[in-house]
């Protein structure tokens, strides 16, 4: 499996996305991304097309990790990023 390359984080981008997103799983339901912090690396998130956050409705971050092998580690997808 082939995951994104890991962005060069700039602590004064922090919060903000450090990379395009990656979907994948049924329907492309999870999108795998990179955000800056204020620390020495990127952080990846995952977030979950079909479980929407109650106050923005958007879908709700589900996975935050330091690599996007564990970020997505467990989740069920049939396709390879």
């Amino acid at each position: 499996m082939n995951f994104p390359s890991a962005p060069a984080n700039n602590p004064l981008d922090a919060g903000s996305q450090a990379s395009d997103k990656t979907f994948f799983g049924e329907f492309d339901r999870y999108a795998l991304f990179a955000v800056h912090t204020r620390f020495d690396a990127v952080q990846w998130f995952v977030a979950d097309a079909e479980l929407p956050d109650p106050v923005t409705g958007k879908p709700s971050i589900i996975r935050q990790a330091a690599t996007p092998e564990e970020a997505v580690a467990g989740l069920r997808f049939n396709d390879v990023l």
